[in-house]
C-alpha cells in the first residue's frame, strides 16, 4: 500500500512539481542571464566612455603650447576642445541614463560642466598669453574633476547593477542545478522504487501462482492419494477415446474398495487413509511396469480407476490386466497403521462396449464393479448388457419407491407362526412386500436393500409397523404381531415416543407387539441400542433378537439384553437335520435361552423332517412355508380363523 501510493501518488506529483520549478527558473535563468549580459555591456561601455570622455589631452595640449608656442598644437587644441563640446551636447550617454535614470545631481553637474567648457573658449583664442593659458588650465581642471565624480559616480552604479544581475544569475543557476538534481533523484528514486514495487509484485504473482497452481492441483487431484480425481479421469478418457487408431481397445477398471475397508466404527479414518494411500502406491507401481498408454485415478467413493489402451500386437488386455491387479491383493496391505487382507471387487469394460460415449465406457465398469458388490463376488467381473437393464429397473424400483410408500402399495404381509408341539398359531410377523403395476410383485430382496441406500427405510418402516398394527386387530387377541425394526428407525432419537404414539393411534396393547432386532443392528451402536430397547420394554413391547447364528453372531450378544425371544436363523433349520454339531450348539442356545427366560423360536421351516428334528432337540415353536409363506390378513383369516377350518397341523 505504501509503495502503491508512492508510485500513484508521490513521485509523480513531486517529478510534476520539479518539472514545474524547473521550467519556471528555467525562464527566470533566461532572464537573469539577459540582464547580467546587458548590466555587463553597459558596465563596459561606461568603462570605455569614462576613460575616452576627458579634459586630459585638452589640457596637455594647452600645456605643450604654452610652453613650446607650437601652433599645430593650437589648432589640435581648439580642434579636442570643439569635440568636447560636441559631446557634451549628446552627453550622457543612454548607458549613463539607463544605469543612473533621471539624476538632478548629474544634469547639475552638466549644466557647471558646459558653463565651464563656455568659459574655456576665449582662453583658447588667446593662449599666447600666459594668463589665458593658466585661466584655461585651471577652468578644464575643474572640468576634468567634475567628470571624474560623475564617471566614478556611474561606474560604481554600474558595477553594483552588474554585480546584482551577476548574482541573480548565478542564483538561478545553481536553482537551476538543484532542481535537475532533485528531478533526477526523484527519477531514479520513482525508476527504484517502481523497480521494486515490480519486484515484489512479481514475486505475489509468483506466490499467487504457487497458490493458484496449488489450488488446482487439489482441485484435479485427491487429497489422500495424490492422484487425479473422477472429474479429470472422464475428461483424460474421452481425449483417449478420440484418438483411437484402428486396432485399439480404451478398457477401463473399477477397483471398488467401499464393502472391504475395516468399518470406521471400529478403525479411525485414519486407518482407513492410510489403507487408501497404500493402495494407491501397490497400483502405482504396478501401472508403471505396464506398456502402453495408461491412468490410474481414485474414484468418486473408495476405490479406484485406471484406463488402459491395448493394441492387437502390443499391451496386454484388460483381463490380464485386471487379474494381476487381484492378484496384488493376495497378501495383506502393509500400511502406516499395520497391515490389513482386502479383497476388493473389480470390474471392467472396454471400448467395444460403446459407439460414441467415451463416458459410457466408466459408466459400464461401474456396473460391473456394481454387480461385483451386490453379490459379493471376489473375482473380476467383466461389463455385460444385461447389467445395464438390472442398472435401469433398479433405476425405475428406486424412483418409484417413495411414491409406493405414499401411496400406501407396499403393504405388510403376514407368515404365521406356530407352536410345533400343538400345531396351533400363537402369532404373526409382519413382512413388507410391493406390488408394481408395470414391474409385478417386486422381493423385499430387492427393495429393502435399495430403501435402506436412499433413506426410504424409515417411512416404510413406519408404514408397514403402524399398517400391522392396525390389521392384526382383524385376528384373535391372543395372537402376537413381530414387527421388524431397522437401524434407522431404532437409531432415530424419537423412536420411543413414535412407538407409543403408534400403538395408542391404532388402539394395539403392547403386549402383543414383538419388536425383532438383527446382531447387525446391535454391532452399529450396542450401548445407544440397549437403552433405546430397554425404554421400548418399558412400555410393554417384547423385543426379539433376529437372524441369530448368521454372519459375526456371537454369544455374547444373547447375555447382552433380556430378550424376550431369540429367532434361529433358517440356516440351522436347514442344518440340523444332518449335522450333529449343528444340533448340539442348538441345545446349547436354548439352554442358554431357557436360563435368560427367553423363548427361542427357529426360522425357516420347511419339511416335516425338520419340524420333528428341531422338536426332539427341544424347539417349541417356529414359523416357515411348511406351515405358511406371507399373505395377506385376509387370506390369514380365510386359512386359519374360519368357522370351517381352526388352525391346526395334527395331519402334517
Amino acid at each position: 500500500m505504501r509503495f502503491d501510493k508512492l508510485l500513484r501518488i508521490g513521485f509523480p506529483a513531486l517529478c510534476v512539481t520539479l518539472t514545474l520549478f524547473l521550467g519556471a527558473n528555467a525562464s527566470s535563468l533566461y532572464r537573469a542571464q539577459a540582464d547580467y549580459l546587458h548590466k555587463d555591456q553597459l558596465e563596459r561601455s561606461v568603462l570605455i566612455d569614462a576613460l575616452g570622455f576627458n579634459t586630459k589631452t585638452l589640457v596637455k595640449l594647452i600645456a605643450r603650447y604654452g610652453a613650446l608656442k607650437s601652433p599645430e598644437d593650437a589648432a589640435e587644441a581648439r580642434q579636442t576642445y570643439e569635440t568636447l563640446v560636441t559631446a557634451f551636447e549628446t552627453w550622457p550617454s543612454d548607458a549613463y541614463s539607463e544605469i543612473v535614470g533621471p539624476s538632478d545631481y548629474i544634469q547639475q553637474k552638466l549644466i557647471n560642466i558646459v558653463y565651464a567648457s563656455n568659459r574655456v573658449e576665449p582662453y583658447l583664442d588667446a593662449l599666447d598669453d600666459q594668463t589665458s593659458v593658466s585661466n584655461a588650465l585651471i577652468i578644464l581642471q575643474g572640468i576634468e574633476s567634475s567628470l571624474e565624480q560623475i564617471n566614478q559616480m556611474v561606474t560604481e552604479e554600474a558595477g553594483a547593477q552588474m554585480a546584482a544581475a551577476r548574482n541573480t544569475f548565478h542564483f538561478h543557476q545553481i536553482v537551476q542545478d538543484v532542481l535537475v538534481v532533485a528531478f533526477l533523484l526523484a527519477s531514479l528514486g520513482w525508476i527504484w522504487f517502481a523497480n521494486r514495487r515490480s519486484q515484489m509484485l512479481q514475486r505475489q504473482l509468483d506466490t499467487s501462482r504457487e497458490q493458484t497452481d496449488l489450488l488446482e492441483h487439489r482441485l484435479n487431484h485427491d487429497s489422500v492419494t495424490g492422484l487425479i480425481n473422477y472429474r479429470i479421469f472422464a475428461e483424460t478418457v474421452r481425449s483417449a477415446h478420440e484418438k483411437l487408431s484402428d486396432g485399439q481397445t480404451l478398457s477401463i477398471l473399477n477397483i471398488d474398495l467401499e464393502s472391504r475397508l475395516p468399518a470406521i466404527n471400529k478403525f479411525s479414518l485414519a486407518t482407513e487413509e492410510a489403507i487408501l494411500t497404500s493402495t494407491a502406491d501397490l497400483l502405482r507401481h504396478a501401472v508403471d511396469r505396464m506398456e502402453g498408454e495408461n491412468c490410474l485415478a481414485r474414484s468418486g467413493g473408495k476405490g479406484f480407476l485406471l484406463m488402459t489402451i491395448s493394441d492387437e500386437d502390443l499391451g496386454l488386455t484388460a483381463s490380464v490386466i485386471a487379474k494381476r491387479i487381484h492378484d496384488i491383493f493376495l497378501r495383506p496391505v502393509p500400511t502406516t497403521v499395520g497391515s490389513f487382507l482386502i479383497s476388493p471387487a473389480i470390474g471392467y469394460a472396454d471400448s467395444s462396449t460403446v459407439e460414441r460415449d467415451a463416458a459410457d465406457i466408466i459408466r459400464n465398469a461401474d456396473l460391473a464393479v456394481s454387480n461385483a458388490v451386490s453379490y459379493s463376488r471376489r473375482r473380476v467381473v467383466t461389463y455385460e448388457p444385461a447389467m445395464r437393464a438390472e442398472m435401469e429397473r433398479r433405476t425405475i424400483v428406486e424412483n418409484a419407491l417413495a411414491r409406493a410408500i405414499e401411496a400406501n402399495e407396499c403393504l405388510p404381509h403376514f407368515q404365521p407362526q406356530f407352536n410345533l408341539m400343538t400345531g396351533r398359531i400363537f402369532g404373526v410377523e409382519a413382512l413388507a412386500r410391493w406390488y408394481h403395476s408395470e414391474l409385478g410383485w417386486i422381493s423385499p430382496s430387492e427393495f429393502i436393500p435399495i430403501a435402506e441406500r436412499n433413506g426410504d427405510i424409515v417411512s416404510l418402516g413406519w408404514k408397514i409397523l403402524e399398517t400391522s398394527c392396525s390389521e392384526v386387530q382383524l385376528l384373535p387377541v391372543d395372537l402376537s404381531l413381530s414387527v421388524n425394526l431397522s437401524v434407522a428407525q431404532i437409531l432415530s432419537d424419537d423412536v420411543v415416543a413414535m412407538l407409543d404414539e403408534c400403538l395408542g393411534r391404532t388402539g394395539l396393547p403392547a403386549s402383543r407387539l414383538k419388536l425383532e432386532v438383527t446382531e447387525t443392528t446391535l454391532m452399529s451402536d450396542l450401548r445407544r441400542i440397549q437403552t433405546t430397547l430397554s425404554e421400548l420394554r418399558s412400555l410393554g413391547i417384547g423385543i426379539s433378537l433376529d437372524d441369530f447364528g448368521v454372519g459375526y453372531s456371537a454369544l455374547s450378544y444373547l447375555t447382552e439384553f433380556d430378550w424376550d425371544e431369540i429367532k434361529i436363523d433358517r440356516s440351522f433349520a436347514t442344518k440340523a437335520v444332518k449335522d450333529k454339531k449343528l444340533r448340539d450348539i442348538l441345545k446349547m442356545v436354548l439352554g442358554i435361552a431357557e436360563t435368560m427366560g427367553s423363548q427361542v423360536l427357529i426360522e425357516g421351516i420347511e419339511t416335516v423332517e425338520q419340524r420333528d428334528v428341531l422338536v426332539d432337540i427341544g424347539c417349541t415353536i417356529g414359523q416357515g412355508y411348511l406351515f405358511g409363506g406371507p399373505m395377506a390378513i385376509d387370506d390369514i383369516t380365510t386359512l386359519f380363523f374360519s368357522d370351517h377350518s381352526r388352525s391346526t397341523l395334527a395331519g402334517l
